[in-house]
């Protein structure tokens, strides 16, 4: 897996929007990343190892949007 996107330890939970928010930097850019959950999970390093992983994957294909975000939903 070649990282392409270095992610800061910033992560938060919206229990609003039912979503964790956290950032990271892809070619030099701050991104925001979402990540859409049906509901509160507990977080820990794995969970949050899951989500990086996820953008990864989801990069090698795609790129953030034009406002540096990155929307998922968690599988």
């Amino acid at each position: 897996m070649n990282q392409q996107i270095l992610f800061n330890d910033d992560i938060t939970f919206d229990d609003n929007s039912l979503e964790y928010m956290f950032t990271g930097l892809f070619s030099g850019e701050r991104v925001t990343i979402r990540i859409k959950t049906e509901n509160s999970l507990p977080l820990n390093d794995a969970l949050k190892f899951d989500f990086e992983c996820q953008v990864e994957e989801w990069l090698e294909e795609n790129e953030p949007s034009d406002n540096g975000e990155i929307t998922l939903f968690y599988k």
